[in-house]
C-alpha cells in the first residue's frame, strides 16, 4: 500500500494512468446502474482485445469494483431519492493483462477496516480465500446490504493481489484507489 500526502498527488496518480497506459475506459462521476450498464454493455460487446469480447471474469470484477464505489464512496449525489457514490474507473489493456482501477473518497473512519481487509485478502492463498469468503457470507450483512465478500471474490477471480493506494485529503477523508490486475 502506498500512502500519499495531499490531493495534488491524486491528480498525479490519475494523470499517470491517462498518459502512460493504454486506456480502454476512463469514467469519473456517479456510479449508478445506468452508467454501469452502459459501460458493461460496451465492454461485453466491444473489441477490447483485438476483436475478442471482454471475458466474463473481467466483467465480473468490473461489476464488483464499480458496486464498491457506488456503495461506499464518501462523495455522493442524490438522484431520484437514491444516493449514488461518485468515483473514478479506469481500465487499461496491456499485452498479457488488463488493469481495472477504481478510486473514490472514503471516510477516514472506514479506512483502517478496508485497508486491513485488503491486506488480509492479499496474505491468503486460494483455499484460504474460499474459506474466508464462506465465513464472511455467514456473518452479518453490511450496512449496505452486502455480505462483505466482494473484494474476496475479486481476488479469487483475478488470482492476483489487490493493489491499494491511499492519499490523505483532509482530517475526514482520503482518496482510496484499488487496482486489480487480470491476466489474459
Amino acid at each position: 500500500m502506498d500512502m500519499m500526502d495531499n490531493q495534488s498527488d491524486a491528480l498525479t496518480l490519475w494523470d499517470y494512468y491517462m498518459l502512460n497506459e493504454k486506456t480502454q475506459v476512463s469514467y469519473q462521476g456517479p456510479f449508478d446502474r445506468h452508467i454501469l450498464y452502459a459501460i458493461g454493455s460496451m465492454l461485453k460487446g466491444n473489441d477490447v482485445d483485438d476483436n475478442k469480447p471482454f471475458n466474463k471474469k473481467t466483467f465480473s470484477i468490473f461489476i464488483e469494483l464499480a458496486q464498491n464505489v457506488a456503495s461506499y464512496s464518501a462523495e455522493n449525489i442524490k438522484i431520484n431519492e437514491s444516493s449514488l457514490g461518485i468515483g473514478t474507473l479506469i481500465i487499461t489493456e496491456h499485452e498479457n493483462y488488463y488493469k481495472l482501477i477504481t478510486g473514490n473518497l472514503i471516510y477516514n473512519g472506514s479506512l483502517d477496516k478496508i485497508v486491513d481487509k485488503c491486506e488480509t485478502i492479499n496474505q491468503l492463498d486460494r483455499d484460504e480465500l474460499r474459506r474466508f469468503k464462506r465465513e464472511q457470507r455467514r456473518g452479518p450483512r453490511s450496512s449496505h446490504g452486502g455480505a462483505n465478500i466482494g473484494l474476496i471474490q475479486v481476488a479469487l477471480l483475478s488470482s492476483n493481489p489487490l493493489d491499494i493506494e491511499v492519499i490523505a485529503i483532509d482530517d475526514d477523508k482520503s482518496f482510496f484507489a484499488l487496482t486489480v490486475k487480470i491476466d489474459k
